[in-house]
Order: structure tokens, then sequence, then C-alpha cells
């Protein structure tokens, strides 16, 4: 099979969205001409820009550049204008598809930038943009097979100082991501329909889609996410799978007339990025019926692991490993290092950071993890998260389990704080439980005096309403810090 493969040609639903349904002839029609367009002006091997929403037009896009050997690479439509301006002078796109709603963004972008770049408009006209309608005459016939070690798709992800990281995945690797996921959420079938609001420009939407589309199933596609729209949705096109952020599933417990009706049609729900507390898991299994399972992944190498059906004696089970990974840990350091057909091949053009992430086929994943007795990895911390107080080490998953665990705590986030004295101490943001009565300070330390050591109970409690998340799902602990 190829990435570009889309596994059932006919009158099978592929996408719905926004009231329309595209089946796999019309996606696998519209995929060939633009790939036609796109072998015509020699794009293989060079960046294609995509600054589009979540629809056909996207899906068609990242697949027609599969097919033809040019490289897909997704901007966060979230980007503010020095953002995209930093993007494009690192991918050089030869192409930006760049959708209406976008255009007075991008009309702040300096134009250095955009030089030698064919700009191409979704869903309007303007003078200076070539129409997306227009790409669609090309009767270019195929071209050669793209080597599986080609450049397939390179996703920006934000390191710790803000650049834009640039992660490759060849053909090779990015079809071995979407078989793994199709193996952790229970083999995706024809058969399936996966709900996905999850923004496709971020692998967490992209695996759900094109692991979806490969198996040949149907894809209920929505750009953007509140809660009511996300129960509307299961009520109305009853999916099989879901595969979403733990807040989401927080959230949906909270829509009123939650039912286990709005979950009947699910044979899956799973969520990856941040341990899943053990509170949150029962009471979604008591209201639904289903466990939240949980996998291990991240942009660099996606999935690794999955527990269908976590314990609740610990948090922070990740599972064991699918689609051939394998994993390990440093002896000397404690971190995971990962190897398998799923992981990225490089860095975009940074060859330092490369070499330092992978060494001899391992990935580092700088974060910190251990296997059980039974063979059931879990997952216990960050090496950057680590805090350092008065020389004694304190892993913050370790304090927000122990917190987790009070029954007016619906969620919560452990960072590190300077400190003149102590040099760092930890620091909590509590989310409070709706209908409970929002926990003080001394009750926390209280509760956790009878639960972890002293020196790793938090100097400071913050109740907020809600954790900030990153585009990918992920508590923002760099925004708690700041």
């Amino acid at each position: 099979m190829r990435l570009s493969d889309l596994a059932r040609p006919g009158d099978a639903v592929a996408l719905v969205h926004d009231g329309r349904r595209t089946t796999y002839r019309e996606l696998h029609d519209d995929v060939a001409a633009l790939a036609a367009a796109m072998r015509t002006d020699g794009l293989a091997g060079e960046p294609v820009a995509l600054l589009l929403p979540n629809g056909p037009e996207l899906v068609t896009a990242y697949l027609a550049c599969f097919a033809s050997g040019a490289i897909a690479a997704p901007l966060n439509r979230r980007y503010a204008p020095p953002e995209i301006e930093r993007a494009l002078r690192l991918l050089r796109p030869r192409w930006l598809l760049v959708h209406a709603d976008r255009l007075d963004v991008l009309a702040r972008v300096d134009t250095a930038a955009l030089a030698g770049v064919r700009l191409i408009l979704v869903g309007g006209s303007r003078p200076g943009f070539e129409s997306w309608a227009e790409l669609f005459r090309e009767t270019t016939p195929a071209g050669r097979a793209v080597p599986p070690q080609g450049d397939a798709v390179v996703f920006l992800t934000s390191g710790s100082t803000g650049r834009p990281k640039g992660v490759v995945h060849s053909h090779a690797s990015a079809l071995a991501m979407l078989t793994s996921t199709a193996e952790a959420l229970g083999d995706v079938t024809a058969d399936d329909v996966v709900q996905v609001f999850e923004p496709l420009v971020h692998v967490s939407g992209f695996i759900a889609t094109f692991a979806t589309l490969l198996a040949g199933g149907t894809v209920v596609l929505y750009d953007g996410f509140d809660a009511t729209t996300y129960a509307d949705a299961l009520r109305t096109h009853r999916p099989t799978l879901v595969c979403t952020h733990i807040d989401v599933l927080a959230q949906l417990l909270r829509v009123p007339g939650v039912c286990r009706d709005w979950f009947a049609s699910l044979r899956g729900v799973y969520t990856g990025g941040d341990v899943v507390p053990a509170g949150l898991q029962q009471e979604f299994r008591a209201v639904t019926g289903l466990p939240i399972g949980v996998g291990y992944g991240m942009t660099e190498a996606i999935w690794l692991t999955v527990q269908r059906e976590p314990p609740l004696y610990r948090d922070g089970c990740i599972g064991r490993p699918v689609g051939g990974a394998r994993l390990r840990v440093d002896e000397t350091t404690g971190e995971l290092l990962v190897a398998g057909p799923m992981v990225m091949s490089r860095y975009w053009a940074d060859p330092e950071l490369t070499a330092a992430s992978l060494v001899d086929g391992w990935f580092r994943t700088g974060d910190l993890a251990e296997r059980d007795a039974d063979g059931l990895w879990w997952f216990t911390g960050r090496i950057k998260d680590v805090i350092v107080r008065r020389t004694s080490k304190i892993t913050p998953g370790e304090v927000e389990t122990a917190l987790a665990q009070h029954p007016a705590v619906e969620l919560v986030a452990v960072i590190g704080a300077e400190d003149p004295e102590e040099g760092q101490v930890p620091v909590a943001f509590v989310v409070p439980r709706p209908g409970a009565a929002p926990p003080t300070a001394d009750e926390l330390t209280a509760f956790l005096a009878e639960r972890i050591a002293a020196y790793k109970i938090p100097a400071r409690f913050h109740l907020r309403p809600a954790l900030p998340l990153t585009p990918s799902g992920k508590i923002a602990r760099r925004d708690l810090r700041e």
C-alpha cells in the first residue's frame, strides 16, 4: 500500500463535512487532477504550504502531494503574521494554498517571505492569486512511483524556545504512523465512521483522518471544537471511533443532558498526549459505559503504545507497543528511547538537532517512563519538567496523580517555579470539579500530606476554570510558567 492510496474507490462515502458528502470516487478524481497540476509544475521534492481549514480541500491537497511527490507542509491557521513568516522562511515552499479567510493575516506578512511562491486561493478570488478551481484542468498522466524514503510531510511544532521545528516524515514512516494508528484503534475497517474535530495540520487530526481513509472508512470532519457541537455530532453521525484530547472528553461530561445513548454507536474512545486521571476514567465509564483507551506518541513518532482498558490503581499507563515500535530506557538518565518504522526521518534544515535527537536509530523522546513486571509501560514525566527543590528531584506527574485523587479536583497541572531559597518549587494549577466546593490550599496541602513526601507538596495552588492547551491538545505548560 502507498501513502496516496484510497482503499475503497467508488460511491462509498469518504468524507462528511459541513453537510456535504464526498465519495471515494470524487475524492480520487480530485486528487488525480491536483496531483497532475503539481507534476506539471515540477513539485516533486518541493514543499507545498497548506494554510487551509479542515475540509475536503485540505484532504485533497495532502493526498495530491503524496501522489505527485511534493512535500505537504501544513501551517497552523491560528498563526499570527510573524509566525507565518517564520514558517515560510524556514520551509521555502514553491506553492502556498491559502483559504480566503486567512487573506487578512497573509496581507501582513513580509512580501519578501512570499517571493517566488505560487499563491493559490481556496474559497474566493483576489488579484494576485490563482484560483483553486483552475488547478483541476490538468491532464498530465501519472508520474513515476514516489520512493518510500522520499519526504512526504513536514509538521511544524514549537520547541522550548518557540522556534518552529520541522518534523519530516518520509512516505514510509508516514504510512507506518497510519498503520500503527489503525492497529492501536482496534484495527480500523471500511465499516468504521470516525469523528475528527482535531486540526489536520497537527499529527493528531492527520493520523485519525488518513488511517480511516486508508482503511476505506468514513471521516466525519469538523473545523473547530465546542462541546455542544461535538455532542450533536455524536448523535447525528453515530461514529464508531473517536480519538480526541482529554479536555474534550472532560467537557463532554459537562454538556447538559449527557447520557449513555450519545455514545452507544462507539466501539472505542481513545486519547493521548497527557495522563488521564483515574477520576476522569471512572466518571467517563460511569456515564458512557466505555473506558478511555490511552496511547503514547508524538509528532516525531506515533502511535507507539496503546492500552485499551487502563488500570485505575495508578495514573500514567500507556500500555504495550504497537506497529513494530520498540521502547527502551536510557540507564543513565531514565529517558525513554523509541525506534520503529513510524519514527521521523529528520528535522527540516536542522542537522544538529537531528543528530542530537536520533542516535543509532533511536529517538530521544525527552520523556521518562518505566516498564512494570507485566510488560506494561508507564509514563512518569518529562526530563525538562523535573523540579529540583533543594537538590531533591520531583516529577510533576507524581504530584498531579496525587492531586487528581481529590474528589473536588477535575484537572491539574504542576510546574516548577524559580525560588530564591529553594531553587525551584512545585506550583499547582487546579480546575475544580463542577458542582463541588472549590478546594482551599490548606485542604489540598493536608490531602497531599497523606500521599506524598512533604518536599513534593506544591508551594502554591492556583484555581483556574480551565487549563491552557497547545494546538495539539497537550497542557501548555510554558503558558502556565509565564
